[in-house]
């Protein structure tokens, strides 16, 4: 096996310091330009190959933006509106140079996960952040935006206005005469057990169902209600269990991804959408994936991942920015998915 050629062996074939060699790769302006010249013909010859996690750590930066994500990789990524909330931190990061590692929890560990992971900077999606999690982030100096979060956790975040967004959703359902209605709200993750979370997405959504169920003369409790992860295959499994046993008229889900995984399902058993079942979903990835257009409340999942990345690179820049909250547009689409009745 050949021998790796390092720093100490091209310092010594020219009797000069390491010292002066890395200063050769990592700050050139530093030292004459013949002596970087000699150094880097020198590097060729030996067929030198810098070691590019110690650069990172002798400039303390990894040139990484951490995706954190609140389930395994291949449960979050099963959901389309991660994906395209991906593309939107890619595309940003790649102007600057930097790499995206996406990070699940590690041992269904949140913590663990941020303490192991070699990043510059968090944007996180739908987790809560804890105590425990934010120690770790001080202790580290690691600036973070968090994706559909709390205001209550003091993370600079990227939200739409969700309780008005779901008061919209559920008005146009009981716009079309619907009352036996079933809601499928988001999950809670494996990893999060606090007992209660008034300020998370799903909870503010509800209330936006509330309301509208308030003047319609219902309240929430006139409605059937399960939780679902957001992911096509749950929305199949939620069907399976589910439908039979309450057998609504239509379905509001917090969650397109889930729709997808209904109406597939439903398709299977014959069951027409809208014909016999009505159903209307939460993020607007819909247009390539069936034969009609699902209602849905469209948020712009591409935006929020660039926004939150151009809102990271900020606080990366200045440590002063803390609690700062994007607000971007939603709209309702009324597409083919929800008949009157």
């Amino acid at each position: 096996m050949a021998k790796v050629v390092t720093m100490k062996d091209i310092a010594d074939s020219l009797g000069i310091s390491k010292a002066t060699v890395s200063l050769a790769f990592n700050s050139p302006e530093k030292i004459k330009s013949e002596t970087h010249k000699k150094i880097m013909d020198k590097a060729r010859e030996l067929e030198y190959l810098p070691n590019p996690a110690a650069k990172r750590l002798s400039i303390g930066k990894n040139y990484t933006v951490g995706f954190l994500l609140p389930q395994s990789i291949s449960r979050s990524l099963d959901n389309p509106y991660a994906v395209e909330v991906l593309k939107g931190i890619g595309a940003e990061c790649e102007k600057r140079g930097y790499t995206v590692l996406i990070i699940p929890p590690l041992k269904s560990s949140i913590r663990d996960a941020l303490m192991n992971a070699a990043v510059d900077g968090i944007i996180a999606m739908g987790v809560r952040f804890t105590g425990s999690i934010k120690d770790v982030l001080m202790r580290r100096h690691i600036p973070a935006v968090s994706i559909d979060g709390r205001k209550s956790d003091g993370i600079n975040s990227i939200n739409i206005d969700d309780e008005s967004a779901a008061y919209e959703q559920m008005k146009y359902v009981l716009g079309h005469g619907h009352r036996n209605i079933l809601v499928i709200e988001l999950g809670r993750d494996e990893y999060d057990q606090a007992e209660c979370d008034e300020d998370s997405t799903g909870e503010r959504r509800l209330k936006g169902y509330g309301r509208a169920l308030k003047e319609a003369g219902l309240s929430i409790d006139d409605v059937k209600r399960i939780t679902c992860t957001p992911g096509i295959e749950d929305g199949k499994r939620a069907f399976e269990k589910y439908y039979d046993l309450y057998k609504p008229t239509a379905i509001i889900s917090m969650s397109d991804a889930v729709a997808f995984g209904i109406i597939k399902k439903a398709r299977e058993k014959g069951i027409g959408i809208p014909k016999d079942l009505s159903i209307i979903g939460f993020d607007g990835l819909s247009e390539n994936y069936f034969d009609f257009t699902l209602s849905t409340v469209r948020q712009p999942a591409y935006e929020k991942g660039s926004k939150a990345a151009e809102l990271l690179f900020s606080a990366m820049d200045d440590d002063g920015i803390r609690g700062k909250s994007i607000y971007v547009d939603y709209c309702l689409i009324e597409g083919e998915s929800v008949r009157s009745i």
